[in-house]
């Protein structure tokens, strides 16, 4: 190895003709030597030239041309072109004079004629960019005066040799002439600088339209810059372009997403998809990004596997590093190069892992949004039926969990042949340190593969199940949260809660067992090393070998590596199984049946469940076609669908309405008195632009529909479907809708209206009646009399048809308020307290003990080394006799039990002493690591239960206002997301990044032992370390918060298309909204990407300083090596550490950042378990047998939904007698189901009372006051669980009692048919159509013995007749009770005590049916009449 070394001194000494023993001399006979000069002040300044002006000459050109080019630059173009032809004529005058300096000349003069060639296209590209206006950059001037030493050094050589000054010789005048020349022009070239940077001639300020060039240029940064395209190789490889925004973010400017750089034009959406496009014949996914990705992505290898490479260098020139430094009298040249070595392998094995890493990253943005893309395209083709396959939640895991899955793969894929081949490196490497000996070492390694295995198939079981139970835990929350005011109703949360908390208890089962597992992987990480070290070490002293510094130290930093790849791959595997496994998911989806275009034509009524809304569905395609031929005119141009449900998407009003067309005031205007919104539109606060809540939560159920009949009409459409809109209005809107809509705006029209509201069947042109999913009757050739159709509905209930519904949407996330800033220390202190303090504390104590017993171990084999060496003696060889294979396969992991094996008598005392304490360090050190494992991973899951225990607890007390005025997806992204955050990503980068601290702790104090001196330039790099973080940290926050912050709306946005897809379908807003999925994720990917940008940006600054950090260190242990004896164990440890300190440094940062995202989500959890309203908890008790009568008695009530709204209730008085029935009536949104909210407190009053037999309720505690009252709400919502839990989710009554209440709401032969009591509604009820659904809510209703009974338009989805036998069931069920019933048909109140009529939140009249009939002026008298 010696001798091979040898050949930089004689390359340089022939390259100089100098000594062989003094190569490079610096100075020499009194001046700079001509050596030193030509190559360090000549050739590498010059390659300094070329390499930064080579970075300029890609520099975006700007748009406009310049009346006349600038003074400066024309001389600065012109000096360079002459001093590259100045540089290539002394190159051809070296070759021809053919001097003994020749090589050197040619180096000298070549590398300057390149460097004058790349600066001068620099030059002109810089002319035409918006540097023109500029002296361009200021680097430039410090290039031009780089040569100036070398020509001054070279002019006096010259003049001193009197041969370059004698006539006779003229070639060598010509050459002192053209230095002279040379130096004269870059002066000229430095007092360009000087110049005006343009001709001020004719320039003034133009206002024509013809003006060329604007007087000032801006470079906007922001939204408008677009990342990374047109930069320069420097700029690229160094992250320059990335600085303005980090700059943005230092200041604060990172606040919106518009505040991000745009994204490079090769990784935005339509860019992936149109590269993907060319490819679509290719049905499997995987072929597809294969084909269309896939041999850039495995070219990035070849960067892989040279990084790779390089980074197993670092321990071999450690080994002769310190080998050297063990040898007395080494010559100084040797030490040098192998420092060069360190520094040149470091430096570029960082940047080519650096540039690896970036790259790989964005082939994974592209493949996200190709993949992404592509599910949203397919959600919106596949056919409904093929869809129903499937929950919500799971087709939005498709696009969020599964996606994200198989994009990681794309980042772990080169892992997967890249760590074998590491492993099988080090391996060879070891054997070439230490021969067999490393078998020792290898052996427990190996025992330990199927160990980890084992470990990776039940993390990967513990983590399935866990999953599976998180499902069920968010699927129920998910239910809670859409139903919360049902659940508050019927005072539904304890038992929710405890649901809730059984099925997290199941989780948190798996979670521990995870957590546990997690931890005998990190005792194994961190264990390794040092029971590999200490068998490896013991096996080759026992072979009879001589442990010396070089051997110890390498085979330490290569057991290192040998780890990594052991580790690694099990982990890499699972990502890889769980990528396929995803992959296959995916793949199924898009190999869905698409949809069938194909319907019927009809006009349908009928009652409830018979198929009229599936009738519609076949029309526009959600259904499959079994049989039979239909068609569609006009299909392509979809359809105006009003659904029964109404979609209501989060915007304002006018959005909602114009549904992406374009506004036409006129039209809109008609519109809207058509729909009779203009009344309604006048009472919102601000007007068609008041933002709709989520589901159009603040909207009352008669503004829904009518809101979605608006949207359907302004489309104008020729075909139109109206599925009972007129169900939630009262009388005189329902006949304003039909005279003004329905046969007015739409006359025109063909117009499919499904009704109840038989009064205006006769008004159609052609009816069909439905029973049983059949044709009963059409009234084509006949007409079908209104008798008829009351027989139909008359009959016996026939077996119904599972009719279909569209789900209601899952989430929908408005602009949620980003945290700004760094985290407050308080969810610092909030994570602490839920971990426990005592339980805290103690995780930490046993990291100190465990890092402490680590960094003493590795200082006492260096002292070992050293103390063995200074006695004189080298470590013995104990080969007094052969070693039987029992001893090498001793069982046990430490040293200590073999000092007793006889074969090892000979051993010195010495030695016996030196071996039992490395063992007891390492065996301290294991003991430690363990403790630290299992007190992390109890102490996690113990902060995860209490979180979630107080979130839980908290949100389900919170105001119903709260969850009108918050996205449930939001809250819904604390329990799923967040929680899962804090369950398991949260402990998982907190145990690293505390790991990396104490790692970074033990090293710096080991390497400043170890090399004093080495403190001095660790100062500046720590500060520049903390610089430099500090300012990646500012941006990188706000940008991982900006990345959460533009996810959202994309899952968002899918699962409010699949919510609404029968109505995007049909009006052909295919494109449109494929447009804004494509517009959201682009959002999304350019905050991905840039935050990728700056993790890099940091990176390979941290790099960087991780390399001087290691070429310091060597330059120190070179210099104290030549100037005094050093001890090369404490040198070898030293530098052990530091080639670690690169990934150390780096990874403290990362870990830092990441375990502060994480950490967001406690943050987000602390919100909403401490600053959320709650409802008040205060109660005084009251007997069991309140209230006994039933008296409700409004005194001067007044409530408004939030400050700044309207009142809902504008000082309401009045009475109800106890066993009265009242009927609440007035126009959509007079306060009618606001009266309710108040009697229920789900609202609180501002002002006034409301007594329940003369308690005032305000006084009641909540559950007590609700478990009191009965209800049938408005919207019929039920759980997807059993119709058992549906009546009785508490268990209070038997089955025959249950049987009963739905005898009389006449669903037993439902119930009966999809299976009894125990029978599944599915997801929201979808098993049951929307007047079974409320049928059900009855049955709920008739279960109570509450003495008052509210209801809210119960029965608005329900056929007359049917709603007729439900009257007449409440009547004789409730008799002696109070009833307050609002109501659209006022025929059903006819036989109330009193009528209640409400308008703009006041009592308009309140006395007997017959008395407000007979008044002329009366209110109540108009609305039966249908007039306004």
């Amino acid at each position: 190895l010696e001798g091979n070394l040898e050949w930089p001194s004689d390359i340089i000494s022939e390259l100089c003709h100098t000594d062989v023993d003094n190569p490079f001399p610096v100075w020499q006979n009194g001046t700079l030597s001509p050596c030193f000069n030509q190559i360090i002040c000549g050739s590498l300044a010059h390659v300094f030239t070329a390499v930064v002006s080579a970075c300029y000459l890609s520099v975006p050109r700007f748009g406009y041309s310049l009346p006349s080019l600038a003074v400066g630059w024309n001389i600065r173009a012109a000096s360079a072109l002459l001093l590259l032809l100045l540089f290539i004529g002394d190159l051809v005058l070296a070759l021809e004079l053919h001097k003994q300096s020749i090589y050197l000349d040619i180096l000298t003069n070549g590398c300057a004629s390149i460097a004058w060639l790349v600066h001068f296209g620099a030059v002109l590209a810089l002319q035409a960019s918006a540097y023109r206006r500029t002296r361009g950059p200021e680097l430039f001037a410090v290039l031009a005066v780089l040569p100036i030493p070398n020509f001054a050094f070279t002019i006096a050589a010259y003049v001193q040799d009197s041969e370059h000054l004698n006539t006779s010789n003229p070639w060598q005048v010509v050459r002192l002439a053209l230095t002279v020349s040379r130096a004269a022009l870059v002066l000229v070239y430095i007092l360009a600088f000087t110049f005006p940077c343009y001709k001020p001639r004719g320039e003034s300020l133009h206002v024509n339209a013809d003006d060329v060039a604007p007087l000032i240029v801006t470079e906007s940064y922001g939204g408008e810059t677009v990342a990374e395209d047109g930069c320069s190789c420097l700029s690229r490889f160094l992250y320059l372009w990335l600085n303005p925004q980090l700059k943005q973010g230092q200041r604060g400017e990172l606040e919106r997403p518009c505040d991000v750089f745009q994204l490079p034009h090769k990784l935005r959406t339509k860019a992936c998809l149109a590269e993907l496009a060319l490819k679509t014949s290719q049905v499997k996914l995987l072929w597809v990004l294969h084909k269309a990705i896939g041999t850039r992505y495995y070219l990035l290898g070849l960067l892989k596997l040279l990084a790779s490479l390089l980074s197993f260098a670092g321990p071999l020139l450690l080994s002769a590093l310190v080998g050297f430094m063990e040898t007395k009298g080494a010559p100084l040249s040797k030490g040098v190069w192998f420092a060069v070595g360190l520094f040149l392998t470091t430096f570029l094995a960082a940047f080519l892992r650096n540039i690896f890493v970036f790259e790989v990253s964005k082939v994974a943005l592209e493949a996200r949004a190709a993949v992404v893309s592509t599910i949203y395209a397919k959600a919106l083709q596949v056919s409904g039926s093929a869809l129903a396959r499937f929950s919500m939640g799971e087709v939005v895991n498709f696009m969020s969990t599964d996606t994200d899955r198989l994009v990681n793969f794309f980042r772990s894929f080169h892992e997967v042949w890249s760590l074998p081949f590491q492993f099988a490196l080090a391996l060879y490497l070891l054997y070439l340190q230490v021969g067999v000996a490393f078998l020792g070492g290898l052996c427990v390694a190996v025992l330990l593969v199927p160990l980890n295995k084992l470990l990776a198939a039940r993390i990967l079981e513990n983590n399935k199940q866990m999953l599976i139970h998180k499902d069920s835990r968010v699927k129920i929350m998910t239910e809670v949260l859409f139903g919360i005011r049902v659940l508050k109703f019927y005072n539904w949360e304890e038992h929710f809660t405890q649901k809730i908390n059984e099925s997290r208890k199941k989780e948190l089962s798996h979670l521990k067992a995870l957590k546990y597992l997690d931890a005998v992987c990190v005792y194994t990480w961190a264990a390794l090393p040092v029971v590999i070290s200490i068998l490896t070490f013991l096996t080759y002293v026992l072979l009879g070998n001589t442990l010396t510094a070089a051997k110890v130290f390498t085979t330490l930093a290569l057991v290192g590596m040998l780890i990594l790849p052991l580790n690694a791959f099990p982990w890499v595997l699972n990502g890889t199984l769980e990528a396929k496994v995803s992959l296959d998911r995916i793949q199924r989806f898009l190999l869905l049946r698409n949809q069938d275009f194909a319907g019927s034509l009809v006009v349908v009524v009928g009652k409830v469940g018979c198929g009229k809304s599936s009738l519609l569905a076949a029309i526009t395609g959600e259904l499959n076609r079994c049989g039979g031929v239909v068609h569609v005119q006009g299909r392509e141009k979809g359809f105006g669908l009003a659904a029964q449900e109404p979609w209501i998407q989060h915007a304002t009003v006018r959005d909602n309405i114009l549904f992406g067309k374009d506004f036409d005031s006129g039209f809109y205007q008609a519109v809207l008195e058509a729909c009779a919104l203009t009344d309604d539109l006048n009472v919102l606060p601000d007007g068609d632009q008041t933002e709709v809540g989520e589901n159009g939560v603040t909207l009352s159920g008669g503004q829904k529909s009518r809101l979605a009949l608006a949207r359907a009409v302004y489309m104008d459409k020729d075909i139109y479907l109206l599925d009972d809109p007129l169900a939630a209005v009262d009388a005189d809107v329902a006949q304003h809708l039909m005279e003004k809509c329905i046969l007015g705006i739409l006359k025109n029209k063909t117009r499919i209206l499904c009704t109840h509201r038989i009064e205006f069947v006769e008004k159609a042109d052609m009816v069909v009646l439905m029973d049983g999913g059949t044709v009963v009757k059409t009234g084509i050739d006949q007409p079908i009399t209104y008798n008829q159709i009351n027989q139909t509905i008359d009959q016996s209930w026939k077996e119904l048809t599972n009719e279909p519904v569209p789900e209601e949407r899952l989430t929908t996330i408005g602009e949620e308020q980003k945290q700004t800033g760094g985290l407050a220390w308080t969810v610092y202190k909030s994570y602490w307290r839920a971990v426990g303090g005592c339980m805290a504390f103690s995780v930490l104590l046993s990291l100190l003990l465990m890092q402490g017993t680590k960094n003493v171990s590795d200082w006492w084999l260096s002292y070992w080394i050293s103390n063995v060496k200074t006695n004189g003696s080298e470590l013995v060889s104990l080969m007094a006799g052969p070693l039987s294979a029992s001893v090498l396969l001793l069982p046990d992991r430490f040293p200590v039990p073999l000092l007793h094996s006889n074969p090892l008598s000979n051993m010195s005392s010495e030695l016996k002493f030196y071996m039992t304490v490395y063992g007891s360090l390492a065996a301290a050190n294991t003991v430690f690591t363990a403790a630290r494992a299992f007190l992390f991973a109890y102490g996690a899951i113990h902060a995860a239960t209490v979180i979630h225990k107080r979130l839980l607890s908290n949100v389900l007390k919170a105001t119903v206002t709260f969850f009108d005025t918050t996205p449930l997806g939001r809250i819904l992204n604390r329990f799923s997301s967040d929680v899962y955050t804090i369950d398991d990503s949260l402990p998982f980068v907190l145990n690293i990044l505390l790991a990396n601290v104490f790692g970074l702790l033990g090293m710096l104090v080991v390497m400043s032992y170890g090399l004093p001196w080495v403190l001095l330039p660790l100062v500046p790099l720590g500060l520049l370390y903390y610089q430099t973080q500090r300012f990646y940290r500012h941006s990188s926050r706000e940008l991982k918060r900006l990345c959460s912050l533009t996810l959202s709306p994309v899952y968002s946005h899918f699962s409010e298309t699949l919510s609404g897809l029968a109505t995007v379908r049909a009006s052909g807003h295919v494109a449109r909204f494929e447009e804004e999925n494509e517009r959201r994720l682009d959002e999304n990917q350019r905050c991905v990407f840039i935050s990728n940008a700056a993790g890099q940006w940091l990176d390979i600054r941290l790099q960087m300083i991780g390399v001087a950090v290691v070429t310091v260190i060597s330059i120190i242990a070179v210099i104290e090596h030549q100037i005094r004896s050093i001890d090369p164990g404490l040198v070898g440890l030293a530098l052990s550490y530091a080639l670690s300190i690169t990934n150390l440094l780096s990874g403290l940062i990362f870990s830092f950042t990441q375990t502060e995202m994480q950490l967001v989500s406690v943050e987000r959890t602390e919100e909403y378990s401490t600053n959320i309203p709650l409802e008040p908890q205060h109660c005084s008790t009251v007997p069991s047998s309140w209230p006994e009568h039933g008296r409700v008695e409004f005194r001067g009530a007044v409530m408004a939904y939030r400050p700044g709204l309207p009142n809902a209730l504008d000082g309401v008085s009045m009475a109800m007698l106890p066993g009265e029935r009242v009927g609440v009536v007035g126009r959509t949104g007079s306060g009618k189901s606001s009266l309710f909210l108040a009697l229920f407190r789900m609202v609180e009053l501002n002002q006034g009372q409301i007594l329940l037999d003369g308690k005032d309720i305000g006084q009641v505690g909540l559950s007590q006051l609700r478990s009191k009252l009965a209800i049938i709400p408005q919207d019929p919502f039920l759980f997807s669980s059993s119709v058992r839990e549906n009546l009785d989710p508490s268990g209070h009554y038997i089955d025959q009692r249950l049987l009963d209440a739905l005898e009389q709401c006449h669903l037993t032969d439902v119930v009966q048919r999809i299976g009894g009591l125990d029978a599944e509604v599915g997801e929201r009820g979808k098993s049951l159509s929307v007047g079974q659904r409320q049928l059900l809510c009855l049955a709920r209703a008739l279960l109570t013995e509450a003495n008052v009974l509210c209801i809210d338009e119960a029965t608005a989805s329900v056929d007359h007749k049917t709603d007729m036998l439900l009257q007449k069931t409440i009547r004789e069920r409730f008799k002696d009770k109070t009833v307050l019933t609002i109501a659209h048909r006022l025929n059903t109140i006819m036989d109330s005590d009193r009528v209640l009529v409400m308008h703009a939140g006041k009592v308009v009249e309140f006395d007997s049916p017959a008395v407000l009939c007979q008044r002329e002026d009366s209110v109540f008298k108009k609305l039966l009449c249908g007039t306004d």
